[in-house]
This record gives C-alpha cells, structure tokens and sequence, in this order.
C-alpha cells in the first residue's frame, strides 16, 4: 500500500509512460466519526476512514477523467492502462485547454484544529451538552447527528505542481420536540473544536419546540410577505448565487446569471464572495483540482455580478483567468460569505412590521434552474409578527419565488453572522440575518402535516 505522493507519483509516472500529453493524479484521504442520537440517547457511533484518487489524462486533445478507491500499485497501474485506452477511443475535445507549462510547489502547512484527529472523546460530552441545552430549554425528546472530521488532499501534475493541505470540520444537528407537531432545529459547524458551539445548537432546539406548540396555519394563499431569515435559511438560498456563478452552469443554460456580468442582479446591499482558504472555512482549499491557487473572489459586490467561477477551460472560453475553481469538469465555490449588514435581530424584527420569521427549512427545489425559480418548505420555527413583534407559531407554509427577485427584495442584514453547512448547504456559507420584502406563500400541505415529518 503506498502513501498518497507515493501514489501520486507513481501514477503520473504509468501516464508518461503510456504516452499521455498531461496527466493528474489527486488523492484525497478522509476520516470522520460520526454519533447518531434518538430519543435524547446515542444510538450509533461509528468512525469511517476513506481514500481515493481522481485521474486526469490528456493526449492530443483528448481527455479523460476517472475516480478509484484503490491505491495499491498493481491495481492503480491497471486502471490508469484502461482510463487511457478508453480516452484514445473519444473524439477531440474543442473545449480542452492545456495546463500551465510551469508547474507550482504548494508546501504543506498545517493549520487545521488537530483535536479534530481524535475526536471520540469529545463525541460524547458535545452530544451530552447539546441535549442537555435543549431540555433545559423545553424540549421532551431529542434527535440527530455529529461528525467530525479531517481531510487532506495530494496532488501531483505531469507538468510539475506539487501539493498538499487539510481542513478539518465539525458539524452538530439537533432536533428537538415537545409533542408530535412542536418541533425546534439547531445547528453549529466550525473549523475548530474551540469555536463549536453545541448548547447553542441545542438550547436554539428545545427553544423552537416549546414556542412551536399550539401552532397554526395562515389564512388565505399566495399572499406576499416580508420574510427575515435565519442564517440557516439564508445560506440555503443566497448560498445557491455561488452554485449559479459557475461558469460550467452558465454555459449550460442552468443559470440566471447568463449574460449578467457588470449588471445589477440583486440589491446594493447584498455581497456574496467566494473564498479558497481562511479564517473559519470549513473546506479550506490552497490549490483547486488543476493546481491552481485558490483565492477570494468578489461574485456579487453592491448587488452587481462581478465573477463567473472558472477552471482554466472556461477561462479561456469566457476570455477571463481561471478564479482556482477547478473541478476539473465543473468549477464551483469552495467557501462562501454573505456580506453583513449593521442591524440586529431585534431591529429587524420591528422593521418588518407584519411578516414572516423562518429558522429552518427543507426540500428546496428549482423548478426552473434558468430563471432560479424555487419553493421551499419552512419548519422547526416559523413565526408570525405584527406590529412588529412575534405574535404566534405557524406551520404548513412553502415560500415560492425566485432567487433574483429575492436577492433584489434585501431590505437589512444583520451585524451577525455564522457559519452554516448541513444536508441543505452543500458549501460551507457564513451569513448573517436576512430581511427581504414581497416573498411568496402558500399552504404546503392540508389541515395535517405529513406523516413522518
């Protein structure tokens, strides 16, 4: 079993070999622990240690990528044969771009939480803490999952860049609920074990449940209302900008942001930037798949598109520089940040008026990706206000609209903000509070939520 630049090493040498233009080879080696809890008690603790490799070859214009999960010698040898052998059988691409002819040294600095190594003492006392937090809060039961991990990527190119890093995470979801229908969700990721928060999470949880009692449906559909989302909520849709800015979505016609470079595609004052590695990310990136550095790029500034998110291929394509977003087929964001406002909650709350505050929410879908429409369904604290404070507890609400219309309806953010990634945000976002104006709802479901919600 060879280590990951032995394997790396080994594996470009077999491309060369064999008679291939370019190649890369990336190892990515994880290890995440992970408990499960139900009914306020663990059920499930499990540790699992993962690594494989992604090859990328190029010969006469042609290219071939492929993934395995298996590096020992004889078998990353064989496979590299037959990911070249199947390339000499594809047409040219017109979309290839070769690598840089001078290759970059990325030397290893570590600067990952290394408690996060060995975390399974810390498992137990963060979960023990969180459920604590959210009884003494009001909850009656409580359920969900915490992992820790570690990741470190390899990488070696034909054209002679060299690389390493790691980044480490942490992430606590917790639901809570006082009955079947009152229920309450809390979360805390970080890059460090010293900045989680875990009785935050849960005390948020139980808080919810017991405010979620007794609640009911609005009146009427399709009304419009002020909405003032949490950063969990926030980061779900305005995090979704970042995935729109990839130029390989823009290219497919899979984006609203096509042709919008220089114009205004949200309010002045909205600011979402893409950032490779720093303070706080949880998927810190020095170098991307192509090794190219990673940087911070201004996406959206004073709500003007400013950057499309490019690999070296669609770089050349839009006559632009490759941002150090590669995905070798699709450049995406690494880390995102929304830009913070100057109010608090409180203010915002009184702002609004009449309208709506949402905490959570789940089964965001486009209905169509070219104009960025979406609903979502908001739980776990939804709440009406009038006349400027939080009057009542309502459920069975979808918000239906469009991430433009809403980017452009941004009335405050909040000074605040926090660091969010769970099931519904793919990329590690750091947000703040969001207040916008006119967003759609309608009724989700009947006079009875779904089973098993």
């Amino acid at each position: 079993m060879m280590g990951p630049d032995e394997s790396n090493k080994f594996g470009v040498g077999v491309a060369k070999r064999l008679g291939a233009d370019e190649a890369i080879l990336m190892t990515a080696i994880s290890n995440e622990r992970m408990a499960r809890f139900a009914n306020s008690s663990v059920t499930v603790t499990k540790n699992v240690k993962e690594s494989g490799q992604v090859v990328y070859l190029a010969k006469g214009g042609r290219r071939i990528i492929g993934s395995s999960s298996n590096p020992e010698r004889a078998s990353l040898e064989r496979f590299i044969e037959l990911l070249y052998k199947s390339m000499m059988s594809l047409p040219k691409d017109a979309g290839y771009v070769p690598l840089p002819k001078r290759g970059r040294t990325y030397k290893p600095r570590p600067s990952h939480d290394k408690k996060l190594e060995g975390a399974e003492g810390l498992l137990a006392d963060f979960v023990e803490e969180a459920i604590g937090a959210a009884e003494s809060a009001g909850a009656r039961r409580t359920a969900g999952s915490l992992e820790a991990g570690v990741t470190s990527h390899h990488m070696m190119s034909s054209t002679g860049t060299v690389g390493s890093d790691t980044s480490a995470s942490i992430l606590l979801n917790i639901r809570a609920f006082t009955d079947r229908d009152a229920s309450g969700h809390g979360l805390s990721c970080s890059s460090t074990a010293r900045g989680f928060r875990p009785a935050v999470a849960g005390e948020r949880a139980g808080a919810h449940s017991k405010m979620m009692r007794n609640a009911r449906q609005l009146d009427g559909e399709g009304k419009t209302y002020p909405v003032l989302m949490s950063p969990t909520v926030a980061s779900n849709l305005l995090g979704m900008v970042g995935e729109f800015a990839s130029a390989f979505s823009v290219e497919a016609g899979t984006s609203y942001l096509v042709d919008k470079i220089g114009r205004r595609v949200a309010s002045e004052a909205f600011e979402l930037t893409d950032v490779g590695k720093g303070d706080g990310c949880l998927q810190a990136r020095t170098f991307d798949d192509e090794g190219q550095p990673t940087q911070r790029t201004k996406v959206v500034e004073g709500g003007v598109l400013k950057s499309y998110l490019h690999n070296l291929s669609t770089a050349k394509r839009f006559k632009a520089k490759s941002t150090g977003n590669a995905g070798l087929i699709e450049p995406g964001p690494w880390n995102m940040e929304v830009g913070a406002g100057d109010s608090t909650y409180e203010e915002m709350v009184k702002e609004m008026r009449r309208g709506l505050v949402l905490t959570s929410n789940w089964y965001t879908r486009f209905k169509n990706y070219r104009t960025g429409e979406f609903s979502t369904v908001p739980r776990d604290g939804t709440y009406l206000v009038e006349s400027g404070e939080v009057k009542a507890p309502i459920r069975g609400i979808r918000i239906s609209d469009t991430i433009e219309r809403m980017t452009s309806s941004i009335r405050l953010l909040s000074k605040e903000r926090e660091w969010v990634q769970w099931w519904e945000v793919d990329t590690p976002t750091l947000c703040p509070w969001v207040l916008v104006d006119g967003a759609t709802v309608t009724k989700a479901y009947g006079e009875s939520p779904p089973q098993g919600s």
